[in-house]
């Protein structure tokens, strides 16, 4: 596997000094053009994400790329990733892309969602070929980056053995179980005190509630439904889905915990875990019957 860092942070001081269509162009052929398979498949708008591009003043994000930069976060992906690689190869049956393009970012400071509930860091791996890396240099970010991006490494090779919907009509279970393994096989690399504060950040008594509201809708079908018991009630207006009255991001608690229960339940651990199917690990720990995930609840 061959990875391709698209390092916005080192072009931007790279053509700080060029006029805007020479810096256009060179964003075009270093960031744009490598993510365009990944953008036909799902169209994402990186800007919106909170990201700064060419366009954007350099006031804007100076200061968090030089800090960005002294903590040589490229360096650190690209040992991450090679970590994860290794870890997952040296297990056996896995599959990987032939190039993984990676665009690390740097925020522009003015996405709520990003910089207050997800702490700095926004990331996308769904499509395997491709990490997208949207950085704040916010402790938890700067701790944790190389959780992160196993994270998101995961995504890339779960996804290779059961992929998303082409439809997106995902269940909440699968979509549980996605965020779920991620975290354990960041866990497994970093630690669990590296993963993200929304996985092992609520109380015994939040993970409990959530875990009741959650699971009775584990085999209900459609991505909007999935979001709504994934992300909770925090990200709802502004994403669309329905409100559940579940915190933020309780979905990967709760995931994770799953996740955790068929280690203890089976003996497997997360590189067994992660070539198993979602309905089966579902079964396995007894959240749904030996019937096939319902798909009328859309």
């Amino acid at each position: 596997m061959k990875i391709e860092i698209c390092n916005t942070l080192a072009l931007f001081r790279e053509t700080e000094h060029l006029d805007l269509k020479d810096r256009e162009a060179l964003w075009q052929e270093r960031i744009v053009s490598p993510f365009k398979p990944m953008m036909q498949m799902v169209p994402m708008d990186f800007a919106a994400m909170g990201a700064c591009d060419i366009n954007t003043a350099p006031s804007v994000y100076k200061t968090s790329m030089d800090a960005l930069m002294e903590e040589n976060v490229i360096n650190r992906i690209q040992a991450a990733l090679e970590k994860a690689f290794q870890a997952l190869k040296a297990k056996g049956s896995f599959h990987f892309p032939e190039t993984l393009q990676v665009g690390v970012f740097v925020s522009d400071g003015k996405n709520l969602i990003h910089e207050r509930l997800n702490h700095g860091f926004s990331g996308f791996g769904g499509i395997p070929g491709f990490i997208v890396l949207i950085l704040s240099p916010t402790d938890y970010v700067l701790k944790s980056l190389e959780a992160l991006v196993a994270h998101e490494f995961h995504h890339n090779i779960r996804f290779l053995i059961e992929p998303w919907p082409q439809d997106m009509n995902i269940s909440v279970g699968k979509y549980l179980l996605d965020e779920g393994l991620a975290e354990a096989f960041a866990a497994e690399m970093y630690g669990e005190a590296s993963i993200g504060p929304q996985t092992i950040g609520l109380s015994e008594e939040e993970l409990s509630k959530a875990t009741e509201t959650i699971l009775p809708h584990a085999a209900e079908k459609g991505f909007q439904t999935a979001q709504s018991y994934l992300f909770g009630d925090a990200m709802a207006d502004v994403c669309g889905y329905p409100k559940t009255g579940l915190p933020h991001g309780a979905g990967y608690a709760v995931g994770y915990q799953l996740v955790k229960n068929y280690f203890k339940k089976t003996g497997k651990d997360i590189f067994a875990a992660t070539l198993e199917s979602s309905e089966n690990i579902l079964q396995k720990i007894g959240v749904i019957n030996s019937q096939p995930i319902d798909s009328t609840h859309v």
